[in-house]
């Protein structure tokens, strides 16, 4: 060691020494709160009782020996309580309390106190470390089972033993497990994992957070039900979709059922041997008609010749002037041949109507 680096060590120290004041007189620290959540309140008091100390005092609030606060204390009063709001992890320390009749900066205080307490921040949370038991890369259906633990000393509230814990993905929260802080790990289970399932995977614990013994599960203080209901909108729709396609099936199997009946009519035997049947009859019926009216105009030519010749007699009687008997006879001949052709008429629509056809009516 060189004699300038004495030298130097030596001026800082008598730096200090002057620096440093001389009246601090310590004093006691009181406080209901050795552990506390995170972004709690801490509230510590100073107590002059029983000590000698002039009319208006200064009194530190000291943490890890240095101050970091001070509060003017009257002549009637013998507390001073600090508060620190807003507490985290970096609060944590061994607190204590000092007075001086000299006001100075809290910096400025080094010093201990009567009696000093621990106070201990809980963090609400702490990142864990988290292992996959098998490779990372799995098949869907396959189960996925994640490992967290703590390496460090996990403190946590009133010694609780069990305290939640999250799996969280992308920084959303998947599940929650209780995480065992004497053996500083728990697991979650994904039973069957799929292709959305893919992604980074993350662990917390909540140290300032309990689960009590006998409670292994987390559950709240009550249960509600939730049913969910379909949109009537879309209970319309649907239904009206599935009548659409009722329909649509049961005109599709009628036009096919028609379209099934027309062919096999078209191919049916007994529909063609009926057929020819009926323009056989028919056939028959038209000759049977030719036959009739040829006979009938025989007929009529017959009886038109036997009328001439009757018509020649008469006409011989009435030139003669008498009849078989000598008698004049003068008369007019009747009109045979029209008596003849509606007797021919007649019978020609009585055969015709006897011969008619099954379910023919006339008109």
């Amino acid at each position: 060691m060189t004699v300038n680096t004495i030298t130097f060590l030596l001026c800082a120290l008598a730096r200090q020494a002057i620096s440093q004041p001389n009246d601090i007189s310590p004093a006691r620290v009181l406080s209901q709160q050795t552990r506390l959540s995170e972004n709690s309140d801490l509230y510590v008091t100073c107590s002059t009782f029983g000590l000698k100390k002039p009319s208006w005092i200064f009194v530190y609030l000291c943490k890890d020996g240095v101050g970091i606060r001070k509060m003017v204390q009257k002549a009637d009063q013998i507390d001073s309580t600090f508060i620190v709001s807003g507490v985290g992890p970096a609060d944590s320390g061994n607190y204590s309390c000092c007075y001086s009749s000299e006001e100075y900066a809290p910096s400025e205080v080094a010093a201990r106190g009567h009696n000093i307490i621990q106070i201990l921040v809980i963090a609400n949370f702490l990142p864990a470390h988290i292992t996959l038991a098998r490779p990372s890369a799995v098949s869907e259906g396959d189960a996925v089972e994640f490992r967290c633990t703590v390496p460090d000393t996990l403190q946590t509230l009133c010694g609780c033993q069990l305290i939640p814990s999250y799996l969280r993905k992308n920084e959303t929260i998947l599940q929650v497990q209780a995480f065992h802080v004497k053996r500083m790990e728990t697991t979650f289970t994904i039973e069957r994992a799929v292709a959305r399932d893919s992604g980074p995977y993350t662990c917390v614990v909540l140290p300032s957070a309990c689960i009590r013994e006998h409670e292994n599960t987390l559950n709240g203080s009550n249960a509600v039900l939730l049913e969910v209901k379909a949109s009537v909108l879309l209970r319309v729709i649907v239904s009206c979709g599935v009548i659409t396609l009722l329909l649509m099936g049961l005109l599709w199997i009628a036009n096919r059922h028609g379209w099934m009946i027309n062919h096999f009519s078209s191919y049916n035997p007994g529909t063609t041997s009926q057929q020819a049947d009926t323009d056989m009859w028919e056939e028959e019926q038209e000759q049977t008609e030719g036959d009739y009216l040829e006979a009938e105009d025989g007929e009529s030519l017959r009886m038109e010749e036997e009328e001439e010749y009757q018509n020649e007699i008469e006409a011989d009687e009435f030139f003669n002037g008498c009849d078989t008997e000598g008698e004049a006879v003068y008369s007019v001949p009747d009109d045979s041949p029209s008596r003849a052709s509606w007797y021919a008429a007649s019978f020609k629509k009585k055969k015709h109507m006897i011969n008619r056809p099954p379910g023919f009516t006339v008109g």
